[in-house]
């Protein structure tokens, strides 16, 4: 998925109402803060090697990172060009998707795919 979707406007953070609040807040917070830096070495050297997980709402088209924050923040902040992710329906949390992601829920068309 396009890093580019994790605005305040397609993909949102959970916890935070802004992409720029969840920042502020891990960077306030010393285990936050040291996990940043942890991922701003890791990810550059190994990439991410967890998928983010996300979360869509069909009633009202919200989609949202579950799990992953740290990893999103990083990701926005070294302008990655892709993450990796899983998602699922919400509230079904435990039903990981198979089928490709609803990016029409987000008024947008599915990535090219590269050959």
């Amino acid at each position: 998925m396009p890093t580019t979707l994790l605005n305040d406007r397609h993909i949102h953070p959970a916890e935070f109402s802004t992409w720029a609040g969840a920042r502020r807040y891990h960077e306030r917070h010393r285990r936050d803060r040291q996990a940043l830096d942890k991922l701003r070495v890791s990810i550059p050297e190994t990439g991410i090697l967890q998928p983010l997980l996300i979360g869509v709402r069909k009633r009202d088209k919200f989609a949202f990172v579950y799990e992953g924050h740290h990893r999103a923040v990083i990701a926005l902040e070294l302008h990655l060009p892709a993450i990796p992710f899983q998602w699922f329906w919400d509230p079904q949390l435990r039903d990981i998707e198979a089928e490709p992601f609803p990016y029409r829920f987000l008024g947008l068309q599915p990535p090219a795919v590269n050959r």
